[in-house]
């Protein structure tokens, strides 16, 4: 949108107009995974950051944890290097192509009070362009306990202790049926 040479009004309007154009289509398809948590869970996020249109590729991007969520790590992800500085985890040297979208991982362990947090997402490309997205976390004192990883791990647990238990039933009705004297 061209802004110059309107009178100040119309330029604030017109430069928020372009910004809401602009920013608002890429920030709508930055998310992350899950978004509720429940206070002091130990949970692991996904944030899925898409290249809407940059035609140089997304090269960098960096997740910033919000005061009261404890980082722990990151995720490797193919391809990207990656670094930490306190509460901050920075990918680079990869490349997200127009249209596309690669997942961040990370794992820590949520606020102990429930309310809304926002983690800020830098997304960066080549040319030295980038932009900061706020993405927020729903925290509250009531939610599913699991998500994730750590759920399908329980489940899987659970399915290997029912199966367990079937095959020793099985083992028992073939062993009765086996040593069972024949009738008379």
């Amino acid at each position: 949108m061209r802004c110059k040479g309107w009178s100040s009004p119309s330029t604030l309007v017109c430069s928020a107009a372009a910004a809401l154009v602009f920013a608002a289509p890429a920030g709508a398809h930055l998310s992350v995974n899950p978004d509720t948590v429940r206070t002091g869970a130990l949970v692991d996020l996904v944030f899925s950051v898409p290249n809407a249109a940059d035609p140089t590729g997304i090269d960098h991007v960096t997740i910033s944890a919000p005061p009261g969520f404890v980082l722990d790590d990151g995720e490797a992800v193919a391809g990207w290097t990656q670094s930490r500085a306190g509460q901050t985890l920075t990918w680079k040297a990869g490349n997200i192509p127009p249209r596309q979208y690669t997942r961040f991982g990370i794992r820590g362990t949520a606020p102990p009070a429930a309310g809304t947090v926002l983690f800020n997402v830098l997304v960066g490309d080549r040319t030295g362009r980038s932009i900061t997205y706020r993405v927020g976390l729903d925290v509250v004192a009531h939610a599913p306990r699991d998500d994730g990883a750590r759920s399908l791990g329980k489940a899987a647990l659970a399915v290997a202790v029912v199966g367990a238990g079937l095959a020793l039933a099985a083992l028992f009705v073939a062993l009765y049926v086996w040593l069972r004297p024949p009738p008379p």
